[in-house]
């Protein structure tokens, strides 16, 4: 418990010294400082919860892993190209992203992903569907990033659909190419 007093404390000063150079009013760090706070505290209590749920395995590192379908293809490795369907929400219910409302999957390359998410598709074979609870420190850590808080537990649903290989690079056009002399 100590340790998580002594890491919500660390992560505190960094958030507020990232938002002083970010040139927020002492009332905005204040309060991003209090959602840092709050979101830890919510997400040690859903996690600590979540774990003594059935088929819910804990890793070493805090990630929550159920899975909801096991699949048979391949096990990707780190520097694969993986197309996912996903969903992510925040704890409360909301909704951030939906690949499948989108009926779109997203093909991303492993390696760029959260650690959350590198660590679950990196053992995982294709085809699986996956229900993950990922701390703060394997998402988007005290800094969190566009619709995600600071210091967030999320929740996805991932389905591993494929391995694939990126698009090659284009050729550059010539009217593509920058100027001399000139940025």
């Amino acid at each position: 418990m100590l340790k998580v007093i002594l890491i919500s404390l660390l992560a505190l000063v960094f958030v507020f010294l990232g938002a002083r150079s970010c040139g927020l009013t002492p009332e905005q760090i204040e309060e991003r400082i209090l959602l840092a706070e709050m979101n830890a505290e919510e997400g040690l209590a859903y996690r600590s919860e979540n774990e003594r749920r059935p088929g819910v395995v804990v890793w070493d590192n805090g990630l929550q892993v159920e899975v909801l379908r096991e699949g048979q293809g391949t096990v990707p490795d780190e520097d694969d190209w993986v197309q996912v369907h996903y969903r992510g929400w925040h704890l409360d219910g909301r909704e951030f992203e939906n690949s499948w409302r989108r009926n779109e999957p997203a093909t991303v390359p492993i390696e760029r992903t959260i650690a959350g998410w590198r660590e679950a598709l990196v053992s995982t074979p294709v085809g699986t569907r996956l229900r993950l609870v990922v701390p703060p420190e394997l998402a988007y850590g005290r800094a969190g990033g566009g619709r995600i808080g600071p210091e967030e537990t999320l929740i996805f649903e991932l389905e591993l659909l494929a391995i694939v290989m990126p698009d090659p690079p284009r050729e550059i056009e010539e009217w593509e190419r920058p100027v001399p002399g000139l940025r």
